[in-house]
């Protein structure tokens, strides 16, 4: 790999990692390398398609699937996508503008990947065959989002800060208080009681926010939902579920996952409360994610001794 790039570790798998760079050599290619043991060793491939690599992701349930944004020399966008682990690749970028700066999937949901280019923000339903513009427009460099609520995603652009949504990238608001220098390069998130949001600039410098119970934009505090309630929380042994009756059909199902998003166990759901059992699993963090039709709901739970 000549220059940039971007890693990429599996939330399924964390033994399966990918990196992503550019190759010169009297052309532009696309350089990957892949480790199948959690970084001992390597595999190395060159995609010689004429673009460079800037970005990789995981596909959120698919570890398989694997995405590489970037564009060429002339910042046309570059989308590839792979279902066999690197083995193949398939370029797909329909709907796309601008050169893919970063892509962003999350943990337990599938086809769902987010891409940051400098015409904006796109987003693909069905596994990035196909992209549709979201209402922001500025160049994005950085996308980060809680895993335990997914409509939540922080965008950091060039030149006009941090923007946030609660809507799945729908609507926007800018949250740049106490910001003094509006090209962020990087963006991190520290989730617990209050969410700290880090911003690494072009300025040399790093900014934090702490959101206390939601997304925090300038007129008002957003909460979570409550169609979805887990008590006691913390637990040790046995957990109770409220779901929204509402929310209850012959399809609905709800998956637990650990904290590096690994699936831990998925259920039916037939009733509006119902007990999960937790005294075989190891104590920490996880998340509760009910689905129901084109609605999903998460919740954190968290185990003790």
């Amino acid at each position: 790999m000549n220059d940039g790039g971007f890693m990429a570790i599996s939330s399924v798998n964390p033994n399966d990692i990918f990196y992503t760079g550019n190759v010169y050599d009297s052309a532009y290619s696309v350089g990957v390398s892949h480790s199948s043991d959690r970084g001992t060793t390597w595999e190395h491939d060159t995609i010689r398609v004429g673009t460079r690599g800037w970005a990789v992701a995981f596909d959120g349930v698919d570890t398989n699937r694997v995405y590489v944004g970037g564009d060429s020399a002339y910042s046309y966008p570059c989308l590839l996508i792979s279902t066999d682990l690197g083995a193949t690749w398939a370029m797909s970028h329909s709907g796309l503008n601008g050169a893919v700066n970063v892509l962003l999937t999350v943990a337990g949901v599938a086809d769902l990947v987010y891409a940051g280019t400098n015409n904006g923000l796109f987003r693909s339903t069905d596994a990035g065959a196909t992209w549709e513009p979201t209402a922001l427009t500025q160049s994005v460099r950085t996308l980060v989002c809680d895993p335990a609520y997914p409509q939540e995603i922080f965008a950091g652009t060039y030149g006009y800060g941090v923007y946030a949504s609660t809507d799945g990238g729908t609507t926007w608001d800018q949250m740049n208080d106490g910001l003094t220098c509006n090209k962020v390069l990087s963006l991190a998130l520290r989730t617990g009681t209050g969410n700290t949001i880090y911003a690494g600039t072009e300025g040399g410098s790093v900014f934090k926010t702490t959101l206390a119970a939601g997304v925090s934009s300038p007129s008002s505090l957003i909460p979570r939902p409550s169609s979805l309630v887990v008590s006691p929380n913390p637990c040790r042994e046995v957990a109770t579920i409220r779901v929204s009756s509402s929310l209850i059909s012959p399809h609905t199902s709800l998956s637990l996952y650990d904290a590096s998003g690994r699936l831990v166990r998925r259920l039916a759901v037939r009733a509006s409360s119902f007990a999960l059992r937790t005294s075989d699993m190891e104590p920490g963090a996880y998340f509760v994610r009910l689905r129901s039709g084109r609605e999903t709901l998460t919740s954190r739970l968290t185990l003790l001794n």
